[in-house]
């Protein structure tokens, strides 16, 4: 999460989206990243980053516009740096959700081991949410999500055990709605 808190910051974002969040688990490493990285090489954080600075993820739709994607250069002040205060845009939020409740499913059934702690497994599976920035990004780099998600998932399953297959109908409890709820008019950028 700093490192997340690291890159809104850097790029001078209000909120903290799920690009910030991928950018930071690329920064961070470690060996989910290094599993990740190994199947798709393409996926970096330079690229990613410099997606981001060009939004990347944008362009089909600027260009069906009759405007140019590069950005004319402007002399401008350097802006002031601040952090974000811990507000999440909507798409980040969403995804979130949805990932942690498809997270939980695989864990209730038995296809993820129990853990007594979240980890960055959830963040990849919410960068990786076709409703997220960060999936529309790695679409544009020509990266194939899907199969980063299968990478996640067979990383976080049992040594040994096959990779669960990721639900595509996810129910939550009233407990899940509740926290989610809760969260989300805490958190949500407005």
């Amino acid at each position: 999460m700093t490192a997340m808190q690291h890159e809104a910051t850097a790029l001078g974002a209000h909120v903290y989206g799920s690009e910030h969040v991928l950018l930071g688990l690329l920064a961070t490493g470690g060996l989910l990243a290094d599993a990740v990285t190994a199947v798709t090489p393409s996926l970096t954080y330079a690229a990613v980053h410099d997606a981001v600075e060009r939004s990347a993820d944008d362009a089909p739709l600027i260009g069906s516009l009759g405007l140019s994607t590069v950005a004319a250069q402007v002399a401008e002040a350097p802006r002031p740096i601040r952090t974000p205060r811990n507000r999440h845009t909507p798409e980040l939020q969403s995804a979130l959700n949805t990932a942690s409740a498809g997270w939980g499913q695989l864990r209730k059934n038995g296809s993820l081991p129990k853990e007594s702690k979240l980890t960055s497994t959830v963040l990849w599976l919410a960068a990786l949410e076709p409703t997220a920035r960060a999936s529309r990004l790695l679409q544009a780099l020509d990266v194939d999500v899907d199969q980063v998600r299968a990478e996640v998932l067979a990383a976080a399953a049992t040594p040994g055990a096959p990779a669960p297959t990721w639900p595509t109908e996810v129910r939550t409890g009233p407990v899940t709605r509740l926290v989610q709820r809760i969260f989300s008019r805490a958190s949500t950028a407005g």
